[in-house]
């Protein structure tokens, strides 16, 4: 289809200098900037549009966007109908101020010199409270400022972001913004003492003065929404799904100060204000997906919206009364309000404050009006939730821990306290959580907390700092199919570790000294150990074993085939390492190996192109079969069980001929049958006064499993599958495991034996790993020495003996039995005695 050109004017009177005969291409061409709209058929084609130019609004089926020269050139051969339209800037002539602070009154718009004087003079007349920020001056000798206002001790508060103006048409913030600075330093309203006397502000009147003053200093009369290198920033910033250029262009000289900004301070909260609507729009604009925090987003944006309403009903009324999730009203990748909350935990929001981007300037005061009750409320919101200090128990040191509440939050929500003062700031709606608090080299610590809407709950935290070392590890997959590598990293705790020694079972190579080893393949179907012993540098080494830590299962690729499957990995067509390809349309049908059960499929990582590659899920032998659900972009299926009696799920892919992602991994397994259950103990026989970790291991029924140890008195947690126990006498344990619709029971005993007289003397001579262990022992000394040693069983018969003449042995583990030996190494007048297990 050719594209037609149609050249609209809405000039509303006469303007001396644009004519109704303005050829508004070519001035549109001189000022590197397009102002336009267009139809779509179907939201669906936005997706790839804002991959070329920048979307500005949407209503209905009519866009309004903006581009520079060369991605008005190219958008043009998409073959939509373009009409042009005036710029919002160059509507009227604008009122403009060139004086003092003193002088103004708020109702016009200061040149570029009034605004940077203006500023200065905040922080000179208010020392005590105020100071600018030069975040950067730009190319164009232009700067970048915040005010910064505290009491003069910000530490241990929440630091709060006001901005305005990232797009440099949309200048009613850039005044709202200005005002606010002038009210906190000058009003002694109890609202305006309790944020300045209990926060940190930053506030930025204008993010894109090269925009604002893009015809001179003098005017922001033909402002542009870009900045001066033709650069919409609001679409610059890295993006958790379209990764660190969404729009294909380098990093902008604002986009690159803001992100240093982020990494400076660590802001609790935050706004961005825009123009060109009336409306609050929270997060996700890249995605479908809700935030975590979804609920508590609604409240504090409905708070914001009610307010303005008190002042207007006819003011900031559009979409949901108010406020709109972003995806909601249009995608945006790119975006600062995405990139502050997902990359640096800052609760920020766009709000839109006025339909008209520039308003004639004797408006301003009115828009003020509508929004400082609202501005101050949301400014107050920082305030609450759930807030203290994380310190050391015995120091009472402040601490950087991270605070998690269980059963809800993604990494992106997670928060951590700081340093200097160790605060921690946690925003939440209203309910009862249970907080985490972990820090390197500290036992974790949970507390149950109940908070209000609009309230604040103060939860100052002690950790207790942990003895020795306590080796933990994680991997970068524990569910794969053959053939596929783990990476292992390192998450042991304590101070001076020395040493890794790691156990890989059934895998090639089956041992690595790294701290953090890379390239363990395994080759066999089967579920196995992995065992990391940590030494640190007075040889002290302790060791941990995660029982059947990484399963392996057939792998299958996504095709036109039907298979029968007990546990498998499913891709798509381009496996655990590549993209699936373009223009595919597969279905592939699983059906349960196992007669009587039921397939369940567990999506660990999905993402497709959003709208144009989608995967269909459905409950049957084919796609005739109830269809569970569609999926597209990062919107994963989680976790899905068929309900059909064939107990079968089909999958159909399409993907289209542009674009193409990683796709998805997927654990395949059945549920249902016979529930089997063993119980263990790494462990089976131990000292008196030593602790051992329990297990259990189950398979069939529901899948979803709960779990009651008894006796529970000696244990850390008797409904865990894997309890710590530290019985005084020799115990058995019996657990009871419930899927849901049936129970059944396992034991396991635990020998608890005396092991008085064994005295660890000069430990710090010696390095024993690994330990336990299943295969051998080596012992490391300190130095070259004659020695003998023996090993001893519980009942102190020696199992082994030798003499040396060397500063390492080996203590071959053919014909041990699992359970405790007592090592001993005579070196002169020493005796090394050290406890080693057997497993």
């Amino acid at each position: 289809m050719k594209t037609r050109l149609l050249i609209c004017f809405f000039l509303l009177f006469s303007w001396t200098v644009y004519s109704q005969e303005t050829d508004w291409h070519s001035i549109m061409s001189q000022r590197n900037e397009f102002y336009f709209k267009f139809k779509i058929d179907d939201v669906t084609e936005l997706r790839k549009i804002a991959k070329i130019i920048s979307v500005d609004n949407v209503e209905g089926d009519v866009v309004t966007a903006y581009a520079n020269n060369k991605e008005f050139e190219k958008f043009s051969e998409m073959g939509y109908d373009i009409v042009l339209e005036t710029p919002p800037s160059m509507l009227i002539e604008y009122d403009m101020f060139d004086g003092t602070r003193e002088e103004y009154e708020w109702d016009s718009y200061p040149t570029y010199e009034a605004y940077e004087s203006m500023m200065y003079d905040f922080a000179s007349s208010h020392p005590d409270k105020c100071s600018i920020i030069e975040l950067g001056t730009l190319s164009s000798g232009r700067k970048i400022l915040l005010a910064r206002i505290n009491n003069g001790n910000p530490d241990g508060k929440p630091k709060f972001l006001y901005t305005s103006t990232i797009h440099g048409d949309e200048c009613t913030g850039f005044i709202m913004m200005l005002r606010l600075i002038d009210y906190l330093l000058t009003s002694n309203d109890a609202d305006v003492q309790n944020v300045v006397n209990n926060m940190d502000i930053f506030i930025g009147p204008n993010s894109n003065p090269d925009g604002t003053y893009h015809n001179g200093n003098h005017t922001v009369n033909g402002a542009t929404r870009e900045n001066g290198a033709g650069i919409d920033i609001n679409r610059n910033f890295p993006d958790f799904n379209d990764g660190p250029h969404p729009d294909n262009k380098p990093y902008a000289e604002e986009t690159e100060l803001f992100m240093q900004l982020a990494e400076d301070y660590n802001f609790t909260m935050g706004a961005n204000y825009h123009g060109g609507a009336e409306v609050l729009n929270y997060p996700w604009d890249t995605e479908s997906d809700l935030h975590v925090d979804d609920a508590w987003w609604q409240h504090v944006c409905r708070q914001y919206a009610d307010l303005v309403h008190e002042v207007d009903t006819n003011y900031m009324d559009d979409f949901n009364d108010g406020i709109t999730n972003g995806y909601e009203w249009y995608s945006v990748s790119g975006g600062r309000q995405d990139y502050m909350n997902y990359y640096h935990g800052c609760r920020e929001v766009t709000i839109e404050c006025s339909d008209t981007k520039t308003p004639p300037a004797y408006q301003l005061p009115t828009y003020w009006n509508y929004n400082v009750n609202a501005i101050m409320a949301y400014l107050g919101q920082a305030l609450n939730g759930i807030h203290g200090v994380v310190t050391d128990s015995i120091t009472g040191a402040p601490l950087e821990a991270t605070v998690t509440i269980a059963g809800h939050d993604e990494d992106y929500s997670k928060v951590s306290s700081h340093l200097p003062a160790g605060d921690y700031h946690r925003l939440i709606k209203g309910g009862t959580y249970t907080l985490t608090f972990t820090a390197n080299g500290y036992y974790p610590k949970d507390y149950t907390v109940t908070v209000a809407d609009n309230e604040a709950v103060n939860l100052d935290v002690k950790l207790v700092s942990g003895e020795g070392i306590i080796p933990d590890f994680t991997a970068s997959n524990v569910n794969i199919g053959i053939g596929q590598e783990v990476s292992f990293t390192d998450a042991s705790w304590g101070a001076g570790i020395v040493s890794w020694e790691w156990e890989f079972e059934g895998a090639t190579p089956s041992t690595s000294n790294e701290q953090n080893p890379e390239g363990i393949k395994y080759n066999a179907v089967g579920s196995y150990d992995v065992t990391l012993t940590v030494t640190n540098q007075d040889g002290d080494t302790e060791s941990l074993t995660k029982r059947n830590f990484i399963t392996v299962s057939e792998m299958y690729l996504m095709n036109n085939t039907t298979v029968a499957v007990n546990d498998a990995m499913f891709y798509d067509t381009g496996g655990a390492e590549s993209n699936y390809g373009n223009n595919e349309n597969m279905t592939m049908t699983f059906l349960p190996a196992t007669e009587g059960t039921l397939l369940r499929v567990k999506f660990e990582s999905f993402k497709t192109e959003r709208d144009y590659d989608v995967l269909y899920i459905y409950d049957g032998t084919s796609t005739s079969a109830t269809q569970i659900g569609s999926y597209s972009g990062s919107s994963s299926p989680g976790v899905l069980t068929a309900t059909n009696d064939e107990g079968a799920l089909t999958f159909r892919f399409t993907s289209d001929g542009s674009v193409t992602e990683y796709g998805w991994s997927t654990v395949v397994y059945c549920v249902g049958g016979e529930m089997n259950v063993i119980a263990g103990s790494e462990s089976d026989t131990i000292c008196e006064g030593e602790t051992t970790r329990l297990y259990v291991d189950v398979t069939g029924g529901s899948g979803e499993y709960s779990y009651s140890w008894t006796p529970a008195a000696s244990l850390d947690d008797a409904h865990s599958a894997t309890p710590m126990a530290n019985p005084s006498e020799t115990t058995t344990y019996t657990v009871t495991v419930s899927d849901g619709n049936n129970e059944k029971d396992a034991s396991v005993t635990v020998v608890v034996v005396s092991c008085q007289g064994v005295e660890e003397e000069n430990a710090n001579v010696v390095m024993i790993y690994p330990n336990p262990s299943s295969s051998n022992i080596y012992v490391k000394l300190n130095e070259k020495a004659d020695a003998v040693w023996t090993l001893t069983n519980i009942h102190g018969q020696i199992v082994k003996r030798a003499t040396i003449n060397n500063d390492n042995f080996v203590v071959v583990s053919d014909g041990l039995t699992p359970g405790l030996y007592i090592l001993n190494v005579k070196v002169g007048d020493h005796n090394i005695v050290r406890k080693i297990v057997v497993e």
